[in-house]
């Protein structure tokens, strides 16, 4: 008798566990969020800072992002003789977390992380910056 009751109860157990694995809508589900800064924010426009130098004052920089993958790089090296503005244009592509973007024809660091209203120049490795240097690779949107 005693062994028919362990049974029991062991059955009612196991129904409680499955009932709660099932697709039962009161039983909360987690939700995949496939939002990313290229479908979620409206990323294009333009940016603008003053990123660090290390032989000049400065280099004022101004990106523009266009909706049809397109872009324009504008570097002003601060302090430095003539000429000490380049401009560049090219396209852009995003990578698989749509979070980053690279400038294509552009020598690397060619990497920006993509944020609301802004976008963060990364290093060489294609890292964000951090330490007390990390505001200074900023570009505020215009």
């Amino acid at each position: 008798m005693k062994t028919l009751i362990l049974i029991l109860i062991s059955l009612m157990l196991i129904g409680c566990v499955q009932k709660n694995q099932s697709n039962d809508p009161e039983v909360p589900q987690a939700i995949p969020d496939d939002h990313t800064s290229q479908n979620a924010l409206d990323w294009y426009g333009s940016y603008s800072g003053l990123l660090p130098c290390a032989s000049c004052e400065g280099i004022k920089t101004t990106l523009v992002l266009n909706a049809n993958g397109s872009y324009s790089l504008t570097l002003n090296y601060l302090g430095e003789s003539e000429p000490n503005t380049f401009e560049t244009q090219g396209s852009f592509s995003w990578n698989e977390a749509g979070n980053t973007i690279t400038l294509e024809n552009k020598e690397a660091p060619n990497q920006y992380y993509v944020g609301e209203n802004y976008i963060a120049k990364l290093d060489m490795e294609g890292n964000r910056v951090t330490g007390d240097l990390a505001n200074m690779y900023i570009l505020q949107k215009d």
